[in-house]
């Protein structure tokens, strides 16, 4: 789908990564590096500490120092992070893509603050995790094709290790950027409508920011599942009219059509079908918003808040 054009200003961003100055701490000196990090990083160095690798607190050590201590010792996590340093040596094309993206946000919302962006490793634990002023990027949830056996193993999902890939690291990113951003919107308006194109808005902001990106990654898509939803677009629409979805308010009606999965996992939907077909309409309702609207800048779009009005609009007709 064609999003609007933003010219980029030129910004620099570059990878903080945690996991490489934590695994490589001086056990000689590891308060003072603990120190360091838990200064550098703030919140997220206690976050990652008690909720990420769920750690005990204790009020007389809050660098979390023993477990610390215990956790680079672990020879699995030892393996895991010796695995991503080798995946991941070189950063430079997810720092570009970054570094285009956020001077294209920067431009669209010049009053906007850029995140820092933060890598770290979980043992699987977290792929994404947004603070005020951070994105944090698991990197052992997108270690590629050469790391299928290892993630099977672990009995990932076959939907979910398709996604499990270095090319998903910055959409992601962007996408925890715009639910943290936006997903509030919807906390009044429960309804399908209001979530379907809330949806469709952050695909469309992802779009935006990476234009170059194929909307088969955007979507998590592979090729196929992307012709299914065009190839059946106008029976997906009949399918929320006849079931008098648009207006439904009770979440557990209508999530199914935008959760994630191997399809769509709802009663009149073929087992064919693509995963998350209410985010893939909201997505195309948009884009057709903004064709409609060609004045309306992104910042606008991502603020609008009247779902009917655009619906309305967007003159959308299923083809």
């Amino acid at each position: 789908m064609q999003p609007i054009e933003i010219k980029p200003i030129t910004y620099e961003v570059k990878l903080n990564r945690f996991e490489k100055e934590l695994f490589e701490a001086d056990q000689n000196q590891l308060k003072e590096t603990l120190t360091k990090l838990k200064d550098k990083y703030g919140v997220f160095y206690t976050s990652y500490a008690r909720d990420i690798m769920r750690m005990p607190e204790d009020k007389n050590d809050p660098l979390f120092l023993n477990n610390m201590k215990m956790l680079l010792s672990i020879n699995r996590m030892i393996e895991l992070q010796q695995i991503v340093d080798s995946n991941f040596k070189d950063v430079s094309d997810i720092e570009h893509n970054l570094s285009e993206a956020m001077g294209r946000y920067k431009t669209a919302f010049p009053e906007a603050g850029i995140p820092q962006f933060t890598t770290f490793i979980s043992e699987f634990g977290n792929g994404n995790v947004i603070y005020d002023s951070m994105i944090c990027i698991g990197l052992d949830f997108y270690m590629n094709n050469r790391f299928l056996a290892f993630y099977r193993g672990l009995q990932f999902p076959e939907f979910m290790i398709a996604k499990m890939q270095r090319a998903y690291i910055v959409p992601n990113a962007l996408k925890a950027l715009a639910i943290g951003q936006f997903d509030r919107q919807t906390d009044k308006d429960k309804r399908f409508l209001a979530q379907m194109l809330l949806e469709g808005k952050i695909r469309y902001f992802i779009k935006a920011l990476l234009p170059n990106t194929p909307d088969t990654v955007i979507m998590g898509y592979s090729q196929q599942q992307w012709e299914w939803c065009m190839n059946n677009e106008a029976e997906i629409w009949k399918h929320f009219i006849d079931k008098n979805m648009l207006y439904e308010s009770n979440p557990a009606a209508f999530m199914r059509y935008l959760n994630d999965g191997p399809f769509t996992v709802a009663e009149g939907v073929p087992p064919e079908s693509s995963p998350a077909i209410g985010a893939w309409m909201g997505w195309k309702i948009i884009n057709e918003y903004m064709k409609q609207n060609p004045k309306v800048t992104l910042r606008e779009l991502m603020n609008n808040v009247k779902f009917d009005d655009i619906l309305k609009q967007s003159k959308y007709r299923p083809k």
